[in-house]
Formats: structure tokens, sequence, C-alpha cells
């Protein structure tokens, strides 16, 4: 996504970036830009982290960002400052801006990104809106030489932008683009093309004679743009006139204005009718043009045939039609080649042969794209694949050909519900449910649903509708389950997974849900076996070989976690829970540079790992870099304010730094959040030891070795105390706890050797 042009101060007018006078009214263009100056991983509103600029221009830039509240999930931050403007500009550029968030806020559309958010924050204004993976066409025809592009790709992208357009103007109130041009359509690598950049879209009102200023890019902008009179719905036909004419011809329309030559030119592949279209739609008076997007669309889809006619057949399309005897010539389709062709895609996708069965459906879809079956086949099969983002348009497309298909809501709300966008997913499962009330697959996904929204009660409700009408639909089972076990209702969720792997022994999900409530449950044994089942039965499933190492961690077989560790990271490099479980082996192991380099690691894959910070900041206090291994409870604890192990780490910190009052003031912290934190305990008696503070040393002790008897270097501290206090007795008897829990540390027996020394003398008196 880029933003190039420099917007003009007097006139409106967009500009390229190196110009220096606008080329529409001749004023001086702004020279300094004012936006894009952010480092990277800056954190917006404490939520939005930068990744990396990604697009400047003269009215804003745009970031590439993470959203930390979210999964890091990746999206798009567009920038207006309001700083050094003049009042003029800062105006409009408000104005445009907020028009930008309102309307983006309105609309729903596979061929337009979704805004998120917006926000102001240190004099700046912020858009956050989908991620888009991909390049603009400017930067596509850019990297291949400005020639002319094959009339086929050309079409595909015309009937999407088509669509898209066609969509807007039947908004209400219209909405016109008015800056359609290489620079603001992306394009996926699959061939997706998303609309960009709302900056100078507005709000067609009825009645008003002319625009109030010239916009739009020169070359693209139809002729009423640039004051003469009121932009309308014709006028973004004019621009994709001209896009078209510069796709098909190589032809940049900038260079001469309002001045087109015939297609067939400069690319004798343009069809006739193709052709005589664009000449319509680039007519100077805004009446001789086409009346709508959707008259365009059905003029190209009209003439596919032909136009497929002449440009050619790739060899696997003319393999499939000479097979399914199929003209792509004849001027209508042979239902009974689709037809064919559907089955076929069918029975692939059933055989989980998913690449070749998009292949196919994608074939069928050239012979006839107002098929929704097709569209429906084809999203399922991307869902599948992993690819939501284009399995959502293709059910967008079907659900426009036939809003009936339940099949296709559901799979919309799918990939929905996979990208985050949880209420619209609530939404596509709600309109399943009303098509059909008994649809158990549409409750299951509303669940899952609304136990993302933090809705769990409903969620339950909802899984119980899903298993009403399929008592053995081992996905509801299992979803169930989960939501029971974040409840903590450990014995029902046991039921739920049991219930699920028992309508299905190869759902390795319940496997894994099952195994990690056993884990949290301190049943080792039986959470090892579950996870055991889980690789089994899906030995691609990263999270199960994690959970399997995090059991055998916890049972103290370090080689054996080790082992696990590395095979979810020989799924998933960038797993950052895999890296930590091996960073802990590691550090169990007082292998520090080795564990260092993995908590790195975790920290480069999830840079909100508050876990790794931790742990990190554990290794470096105990190499005794002890100002770095601050930084990193603090980086901890801005992720996670209640982490009450960071508050101990940083306690130990400043106590092993003489800085005793602050400490003591981490340590409290910790014990807020966990008053039967063992460990705190014992650190804070150790700060007011050194503060000879004995009494109070000596209750933080006792309540030490209360919550944790085992804890070794507890008994021993406490039996240091108690000699202090004169307490000679009970300081042998600590002394000897510690030595039974940890006999070859010397300490404890030099512990007991001074309380005998205290001790006998004091004993032998008693008995004279």
């Amino acid at each position: 996504m880029t933003i190039e042009e420099l917007f003009c101060e007097t006139c409106g007018a967009a500009n390229p970036p190196s110009a220096r006078f606008c080329q529409n009214c001749a004023s001086p263009l702004p020279v300094t830009q004012i936006t894009g100056a952010l480092p990277e991983q800056t954190l917006l509103i404490g939520r939005y982290q930068l990744v990396s600029r990604i697009g400047q221009g003269g009215m804003g830039a745009v970031y590439k960002a993470s959203d930390t509240r979210l999964d890091d999930r990746l999206v798009a931050i567009k920038e207006m400052s309001k700083a050094g403007m003049p009042a003029a500009r800062l105006e409009e550029a408000e104005a445009s801006f907020e028009r930008e968030a309102r309307l983006l806020g309105k609309l729903l559309h596979p061929n337009l990104p979704r805004i998120h958010d917006h926000f102001t924050e240190n004099d700046r204004s912020y858009l956050v809106m989908d991620f888009i993976d991909g390049e603009t066409l400017e930067e596509y025809l850019d990297n291949r030489g400005h020639g002319p592009l094959p009339v086929e790709q050309v079409l595909n992208w015309a009937e999407q932008l088509c669509d898209v357009l066609s969509y807007l103007h039947n908004h209400q109130p219209p909405i016109i683009f008015r800056d359609l041009k290489p620079a603001n359509v992306m394009i996926s690598e699959s061939g997706h093309i998303f609309l960009i950049d709302f900056g100078i879209a507005r709000i067609f009102k009825p009645g008003q004679s002319h625009d109030t200023v010239a916009l739009g890019s020169p070359g693209y902008a139809a002729p009423e743009q640039y004051g003469k009179a009121q932009s309308t719905p014709r006028s973004d036909i004019y621009s994709l006139g001209a896009l078209i004419h510069c796709l098909l011809t190589g032809d940049d329309p900038s260079e001469r204005p309002f001045f087109f030559r015939p297609a067939s030119q400069a690319n004798p592949a343009v069809p006739p009718g193709l052709e005589a279209l664009l000449q319509r739609m680039l007519e100077m008076d805004a009446e001789r043009r086409p009346t709508s997007a959707q008259e365009v669309l059905q003029a190209l889809r009209g003439d596919d045939a032909k136009l497929q006619g002449q440009v050619g057949l790739s060899a696997q399309q003319a393999k499939s039609a000479s097979r399914l005897g199929y003209s792509y010539g004849a001027t209508n389709a042979a239902p009974s080649g689709v037809d064919l062709l559907l089955e076929e895609a069918q029975t692939l996708y059933a055989q989980k042969r998913l690449g070749e069965a998009e292949k196919v459906y994608t074939q069928a879809l050239q012979l006839n794209n107002t098929n929704p079956l097709g569209w429906q086949g084809r999203g399922l099969t991307q869902g599948l694949l992993s690819r939501h983002t284009e399995a959502l348009s293709s059910f967008d497309r079907a659900l426009q050909l036939d809003p009936s298909l339940v099949i296709s809501w559901n799979g919309k709300g799918t990939a929905l519900s996979t990208l985050q966008r949880n209420q619209d997913a609530l939404a596509a499962f709600d309109r399943a449910l009303k098509l059909e009330p008994n649809n158990a697959s549409s409750w299951n996904g509303k669940g899952a649903v609304l136990n993302a929204l933090g809705r769990p009660k409903e969620a339950l409700d909802a899984f119980d509708m899903a298993l009403r009408f399929d008592p053995h639909m081992a996905q509801a089972w299992n979803n169930k389950g989960l939501v029971l076990r974040q409840q903590k209702r450990y014995q029902e969720a046991l039921s739920a997974f049991d219930l699920a792997l028992t309508y299905d022994r190869n759902i390795a999900t319940s496997w894994s849900g099952k195994a990690s409530m056993l884990h949290e449950m301190g049943r080792m044994q039986e959470a090892l076996d579950c996870y055991q089942q889980a690789c089994i039965h899906n030995p691609l499933l990263v999270s199960a070989w994690n959970g399997k190492g995090a059991v055998l961690y916890d049972m103290g077989r370090y080689k054996e976690a080790l082992q696990a560790f590395q095979e979810a990271l020989k799924l998933d490099k960038n797993y950052a829970p895999a890296c930590y479980g091996i960073g802990n082996v590691y550090y169990i192991q007082q292998k520090m540079k080795l564990a260092l380099e993995m908590f790195d690691r975790a920290l480069r894959c999830d840079s909100h790992y508050a876990k790794a910070w931790n742990r990190r900041g554990n290794v470096l206090h105990d190499m005794g870099e002890r100002v770095e291994a601050l930084r990193s409870f603090d980086q901890a604890l801005r992720i996670d304010p209640r982490f009450a192990s960071a508050w101990n780490g940083k306690a130990g910190v400043y106590a092993h730094l003489e800085r005793y009052s602050e400490a003591l003031h981490a340590y409290e912290n910790a014990l807020r959040i966990n008053p039967n934190f063992a460990q705190a305990w014992n650190g804070q008696g150790n700060t007011f030891y050194h503060l000879n503070n004995y009494s109070q040393a000596l209750a933080s002790y006792n309540r030490a070795v209360k919550l944790n008897p085992q804890m070794a270097s507890a008994w021993h501290n406490l039996s240091l105390v108690l000699k202090k206090l004169k307490r000679n007795k009970e300081a042998l008897d600590a002394s000897e706890q510690a030595i039974q829990l940890a006999p070859n540390d010397p300490d404890n027996w030099t512990r007991k050797a001074e309380a005998l020394q205290e001790f006998a003398p004091l004993q032998r008196r008693k008995e004279c």
C-alpha cells in the first residue's frame, strides 16, 4: 500500500511526489513531509506496534504494524499530521481523513480493506485497517516494464473493480471514489484486487452543480473533476476506462490527459468489443458514458466468450475443454462441462487433494463465473488451505449470487473468525441460522465466536444447541470442553473431551485440549499419554508437540522435552512457546548462553511474550548482567503488570544491588498479586535480614516454609535468622530440615554446625 501524491493547497489536485508546482493550477507545492517519521517499534495508544513504513506522501504516511491485543495481527496504519499545516490545508486534510474513517467504517466488500480503528495521538490522526500483503498495480507495472498486459488478466481485474465500484455507487448515499489509478489498486499474489486510499472519496450530493475543488490524478480524473461539473458514478467509469486502457496498452494517461489512442494499436489482442466499450467509458461528455459500473460489468461478462476465444487458452484450460467437449469460442456456455468440472473438484476436495481441487474449481469458474456452487467449493478449499482472506472473497461471491447458501454463510463466518473479525463472523453465523435454525455447524461456529468475544456462557448455550441437533458432533464437544476448561470446570470438561473422542478418535485438538487440562491438574502421565495421541493423530499439530514438551519438562525428563520442543520448531520455526520451552531446558541445565539465545529467539518471534522476557531476566541476573536483567523484567511488566514472577525477579535484582527499599516494594507487588508465592516470601525475608530487621525476616521465612515445606533455601534462611534471634534449638531444627531436603549443600551443614555451637553450651549450662 503506497501513498505517493502531493496535494495542492490551492486547488486540491494530486501531483507526483517529485513535482514542485501543481500540474493543474501551477501553484507551489509543499516540499516538507511531516508524516512518516515514526521509528520502528513505536507503540501507538499502547496497542499498535509499528513494524515498518510502507508508504509516504504529501497528506500522510502508511505503516505496517502489529495489533498487540489481537495476537499481533498485522494491520496497516495511515497517519496524518496536523503540525505545521496552513489553516486552509488543515481543514481539508482533517475533513478528508475523517471522511475516510466514516466511509470505510460502513463498508463491507471483499475488494475493500476493512477499517478497524481510528484515533488521534501526539497531534496526528491515525486510521487502522486491514494489512494487504501484495503490491499496487503501479508497482506491478514498474516491475514488468509498463508493457501491455494480457487481455484476460486485465479483464479479471476490471471485473473485480466493476464489482466494487458498483457496490460503492449503490451505497446510500452513493460514494464516488474519484481517484482510481494504478497506485490506488492493490493486487494479492492470487490476483485478488483491493481498492485502497479513500482520502479524496466523497459522498455524492444530489443537486450540486459542480465540485468544490478539483480532485483526482491527472490523466485518470474525468473532465468534470476539474471544477467544471459535479462528479458522479460516471466519473469513476471514466477513471476505470483510463486504467484499463493503461493496462492493455502500457500508455501512461498522465503524459497526455484526455487523449487515448485505440487500444488495439498498442495491443492487437484487444478485441473490437472491448475497444468499443473503452471508447464509451472515456467519452468527455459524461452523459455518453455507460450509466453504471454494473452496465460495464455486464458488457465485459457478455463478451467473455468472444474475448476468451480471441486471447487463447492456457494449456490446462485447453486440455480440460477438449476432454469435456466444450468450445471456448461459443457464445453460450455448456452447462454439462461446468457440472462435470464441479463434480471433479468436489471429488478432489473430498479426497483432501486440495491444491488440485482449487485448480479445477477455478477452471469451472472460468467457464461460468456466475455459478455460486463453484465459488462456494473454491472458498471451502481455500479455507482448508489456510488462505482465509481468499476464502472470504470466494464465499462473498457465492452469496452475492445466491444469498440462501447456508454452507457459504458458515464458511464466511469461519473465515472471518480466523481473521479475528469476530463481530462480523457472528453476524454471518446468525444469518445462516436465520435460514436454517437447526444447523448444528452454524451453532458450533457461533459458539466459537461468542467465546472469542469473551461471552463464554452464551458460547456454552450455542454448543449445547449444536449438540441438541447433532449429539455426535465431535467438534462441538471439543469446543465445549475448551470453554469449560477455561472456567476451571475440569470434570465437566474432561467428560466433554471424552465424548468428542468417542465420536471421533482422530480429533487431535481434543487429545491436545484434554492433555493440557490434565497438565494443569497435575496428572502428568495422563497428560503425556494424551499429547502422544494428539501427535499420532496429527503429527503436524505444533501445539501438541509443544504441550508434550512442557509436560516432559515438568516431569524432569529434560532430554525428551528438548526433543519434543524441537519437533514443534521443525513444523513452525517461529513458534515462540517452543523456543521458550527449549530455553527453559537449557536454563535448568545451567547452559546460560544457550538459554539466553533461545529466549531472545522467542522474543523475536513474539515481542509481547511476557514469560520469555521474565525468564530472560532470570538468566541475565544469574549471569551477573543486573541492569539488562532489570530491563527484561520491566518489559515483562509493561506487557503484564500483574505478572508476579516478574515482580519477584525484579525484586531479586534490586536486593542484589543493595537497593533494599525498591526490592521490598517489588516483593510487596508480587505478594499482593499472589499471596501464596513462597519464593517471594523467601526473597522478602532475605531483604529484611540484610536490613537487620530479623523479626520481619522470621515472619517471611515462616510463611515461605508453610507454603512450600520442600523449599530447602527457606529452611536454611530460617535457621540463619533464628540463630540471630538466639533461638538456637529452633535454628538447629530448621538446619536439619534444610539438610534433609538438600544434603549435598555445604551451607546447610554450616548452619547446623553454627546452631550446635550455640545450642550445646547453653544446653550444658541448663543441665548443671
